[in-house]
């Protein structure tokens, strides 16, 4: 078998195939304790988790790439100063080809854009390479019927394309089966700012009014809290929780400012399998990467005053990557979304 960092791996392969789940989609990351996420000889077409005890690497000897993470984001990855735009970027509007204060996102494995058009009460998509999107979700004006949204905030896409939407003034999150006119609500009285979901379909969810992160398995109506007593983004700093224990950490900034070792009102985050943090510094108008146990994080992208140049960013609200780990990023006051292609040529 094959790592998901391209590494040989050695081990036996007795179990089958219905004995195993996939790792995660993005992240490459397995929940199970003691497991690695590998390419199966046998098994799916995405890489799967599996057990470290049926692992000897005495049987063969390992081939090693130790320049590159799983996710594929390598150690000294850049990337392009210069993006282009892949949704919106026509000024404010209704239309399509336009945004009007995108907050949230997500980026599915073919490379689409699935955009929470905050103001335009919807949810937009868009694919690789096309001019305009078309309408998921949504779309019906302001309200709280089960094909309106009050200011939606963030999305996930599972692999079925089943849309999951913090609608945060309407307190909800709403299931939206792929092709449907109507969606579900599954949650309420939740005013989620963001929300993520494991490899078992457990949601979380990260309530901005009651200040906490509770955990919602599936058909479950009362979620597990992780922690609570969290600030606001003012406090300028990311931290982690552990599940287990409740002891909170903070990983990234903890003062206000422009500096590297600073935030100034931070949004989205994405984390990768090496544990290297990559933060949406809204007011800074960059985008940040802090390695793990690092007292201070290097710029990626922006941070050259706010501004609409394809060099510059005006409040990011979100990012993400695509698998072949270029950068996306929510570019709210510009209304539009940024793709930033990766550099491996130091890899």
């Amino acid at each position: 078998m094959t790592a998901s960092n391209e590494s040989g791996i050695c081990g036996f392969l007795w179990l089958t195939c219905s004995q195993l789940v996939s790792c995660g989609s993005f992240n490459h990351i397995c929940y199970q304790p003691n497991h690695i996420c590998v390419h199966h000889s046998r098994c799916f077409v995405h890489p799967v988790c599996y057990p470290l005890s049926m692992m000897d690497q005495a049987i063969c000897p390992p081939k090693t790439s130790p320049s590159r993470p799983g996710d594929g984001i390598c150690i000294n990855a850049t990337w392009t100063q210069n993006a282009t735009t892949v949704a919106g970027g026509n000024g404010i509007g209704s239309s399509l080809s336009q945004l009007y204060d995108p907050f949230g996102f997500f980026v599915d494995e073919n490379g689409s854009i699935y955009v929470v058009d905050t103001l335009n009460y919807r949810i937009v998509k868009w694919d690789r390479g096309v001019s305009s999107g078309q309408l998921v979700a949504g779309g019906n004006g302001l309200g709280d019927q089960n094909d309106q949204f009050n200011e939606a905030s963030d999305i996930i896409v599972d692999k079925d394309g089943t849309m999951y939407i913090s609608d945060y003034n309407n307190e909800r999150i709403q299931r939206w089966v792929r092709g449907a006119q109507n969606g579900e609500t599954i949650l309420r009285n939740i005013s989620a700012i963001g929300i993520a979901q494991d490899d078992q379909g457990s949601l979380y969810t990260s309530d901005w009014i009651k200040s906490e992160v509770r955990k919602w398995r599936v058909n479950e109506t009362v979620g597990q809290l992780i922690t609570s007593n969290l600030s606001s983004p003012r406090n300028n700093r990311v931290i982690k929780v552990d599940d287990k224990t409740a002891e909170v950490t903070i990983v990234a900034g903890g003062s206000f400012g422009d500096g590297a070792h600073q935030l100034n009102e931070p949004e989205g985050i994405f984390v990768d399998e090496l544990g290297t943090i990559y933060v949406a510094d809204t007011r800074n108008h960059r985008i940040m990467r802090w390695s793990r146990g690092a007292t201070s994080g290097s710029v990626i992208a922006g941070g050259r005053g706010e501004g609409s140049q394809s060099d510059q960013l005006f409040f990011p609200t979100d990012l993400s990557f695509d698998l072949d780990r270029n950068l996306y990023v929510v570019d709210n006051a510009n209304n539009r979304v940024q793709k930033f292609l990766i550099d491996k040529n130091l890899c």
